[in-house]
């Protein structure tokens, strides 16, 4: 296959040689497939406490008396080190392999979540909740992508879906679990309870992801970021998925508190967003097994353009349970689609890029959708905007991704 990256002046250079793989360690092998799950639940457990923070919303407002562009500002930090992180992090993994990653980043983690039960003003909760966490979650959520997409070669783009499922079924069970941790004993001792959970799922983690075996074949490019930075159709994967994570991420910090200003319980407003996880779970299995039939990239596109539909009707649902739900259906059938296939795209794509790079680059420009995203919502709600001129901007911005998108295309797989 040809490479869709740097081309010929790219030096192609050894990486430096790693650690072995376990002995016996096979791709598409039950060892492989339990280094799936494991990732799949550090991961899941991950996403799904950082996108609880809908549900702290309007608690952390009002502890601090914060408005709503200062409170969502923590989230937006949150989803830039969490995501962005990775271009530094998916670099190390391709040295260092995935587990040191994941003790670092889950031990600053969870004592992150500790430290924000404490916090005695909005300031720190910027350092515990947006860098902390962020940071944390940002050196381990790539290499555990990068490593389950170098365990599999027949079988990849469905282990990929795996992994992607987890953070669904994270957020399916880790939101109303927090707002009724919240509702029972209050937000801070809520953090304390969502440390304990994200500390046994990482240690799960630790003790079941192994380094990949390493490849046969011409060895891998050895490129620095900037060089990445310069390819065009890397550019142009780059901007749909920061637009895309601008408009996700929005949803996130919003649906919540939007539904309740219309007059829908809080319990009610939890669970709509624990859905957009549960449905995302039928877009991560089920889009990327048409992905496999009808070509990543194909698929890519068509979740973006469900996008466009979920927004729409948000846009209309006010506190209609029934839209909110048919949203929430449709959203996460699209965001799980996105997310579960892009790391497939940027593999079809640049096939003879470091993987822990590529996909470490991948989720950094999620990391600036989310600094983005939420921020900007709030400061639009602040100033009186209303909800479905809000909802307009990132629907916007989605449609100009899919614009983006159709200059992508399928590698020819005749080609060397």
């Amino acid at each position: 296959m040809a490479d869709r990256g740097i081309g010929e002046n790219a030096v192609i250079s050894s990486i430096p040689t790693p650690r072995s793989p376990p002995a016996g360690l096979r791709r598409d092998s039950g060892r492989a497939w339990l280094a799936c799950v494991g990732a799949a639940i550090a991961n899941g457990v991950a996403f799904g406490i950082v996108y609880t923070f809908g549900a702290f919303f309007d608690e952390i407002r009002a502890e601090f008396d914060a408005g709503s562009g200062p409170t969502a500002l923590i989230f937006g930090l949150t989803l830039l080190g969490f995501f962005g992180f990775g271009a530094a992090s998916g670099a190390w993994f391709d040295r260092v392999g995935p587990r040191p990653l994941l003790a670092a980043g889950g031990a600053l983690f969870v004592a992150s979540l500790l430290a924000t039960a404490s916090v005695d003003r909005i300031e720190a909760a910027y350092l515990t909740v947006g860098l902390g966490m962020g940071l944390g979650g940002g050196l381990f959520v790539a290499p555990l992508t990068a490593v389950i997409g170098g365990l599999f070669d027949r079988q990849r783009v469905t282990a990929l879906g795996v992994v992607a499922t987890g953070n669904g079924l994270g957020t399916l069970v880790l939101v109303p679990l927090a707002d009724a941790l919240i509702s029972d004993h209050g937000w801070r001792t809520a953090y304390r309870w969502l440390a304990v959970i994200a500390a046994a799922a990482f240690v799960f983690g630790l003790a079941t992801v192994p380094r990949p075996p390493a490849r046969s074949g011409p060895a891998p490019l050895r490129i620095r970021n900037v060089e990445i930075a310069r390819d065009p159709v890397f550019r142009r994967v780059f901007v749909v998925s920061m637009l895309f994570g601008i408009g996700l991420y929005i949803a996130f910090g919003f649906v919540i508190p939007f539904a309740e200003r219309n007059g829908v319980d809080g319990g009610t407003a939890a669970r709509t967003l624990g859905l957009v996880g549960l449905a995302s779970i039928v877009g991560r299995l089920g889009l990327t097994g048409l992905a496999r039939r009808l070509g990543a990239i194909r698929v890519f596109r068509s979740a973006l353009a469900a996008m466009v539909v979920a927004f729409a009707l948000w846009a209309v649902a006010g506190g209609d349970v029934a839209l909110l739900t048919v949203f929430a259906v449709v959203l996460g059938v699209a965001y799980g689609g996105f997310v579960a296939i892009a790391p497939e795209v940027m593999l079809v794509l640049f096939p003879r890029w470091p993987p822990g790079r590529v996909l470490g680059l991948m989720f950094l420009s999620v990391g600036v959708g989310g600094l983005i995203g939420p921020p900007l919502a709030g400061v639009l709600d602040a100033a009186g905007w209303a909800e479905a001129a809000v909802i307009a901007v990132p629907l916007a911005l989605v449609l100009v991704a899919i614009v983006v998108a159709r200059g992508l295309t399928e590698p020819d797989p005749t080609t060397d």
